[in-house]
């Protein structure tokens, strides 16, 4: 019998994913400076995606309970309550659109490389610039997010006192 070779599965980690992050984003940064706006806006929404994946991944143990699609990912995102409420009560407030709406639109933009959906006119500097926006006030609000969690659990091991943890809770605040 010939040997037969099994294909290697990939592992994805926190760091790959985080790496692939970046690299969309230096590479949405290089469209953008060209004014590249196809180019820029898939990488965004790439960039978007790998961000997601990461919370994802570190939440989700058992990779066959992961989201496969981004979305499926933006829809886990609100069911698990990744983007902090006070963040999305000030999105609410200052844009008008729901949030989840706004990404759901990115990931439509995005299907844009399938030849049978292609928008032309929706690849725009405006576009893009919006994109651009959105993708980093998600930083913002899944950076907040870690920040919590990470204070909580050094609060629920001991390695801070109470008075520390309350100190920073009020000085950290709600999102404004």
């Amino acid at each position: 019998m010939r040997d037969v070779k099994r294909k290697q599965v990939k592992r994805a980690s926190q760091s790959k994913l985080w790496a692939a992050a970046k690299f969309y984003c230096k590479e949405a940064n290089k469209c953008q400076k060209a004014r590249a706006h196809f180019g820029a806006l898939v990488a965004r929404c790439c960039e978007l995606e790998a961000l997601l994946r990461i919370f994802d991944f570190v939440e989700t143990r058992k990779p066959k309970d992961r989201c496969y699609t981004l979305n499926g990912l933006i829809n886990r995102a609100f069911k698990k309550h990744w983007v902090p409420h006070d963040a999305l009560r000030w999105w609410n407030k200052n844009q008008g659109t729901p949030l989840k709406e706004c990404l759901h639109e990115i990931r439509e933009a995005r299907n844009g490389v399938h030849a049978h959906l292609l928008q032309k006119n929706l690849f725009t500097r405006r576009t893009a610039s919006n994109v651009t926006y959105l993708v980093h006030e998600m930083y913002g609000a899944l950076e907040i997010k870690n920040a919590r969690n990470l204070m909580l659990a050094l609060y629920r091991r001991g390695e801070i006192t109470p008075k520390e943890y309350w100190a920073w809770k009020r000085k950290a605040g709600r999102v404004e």
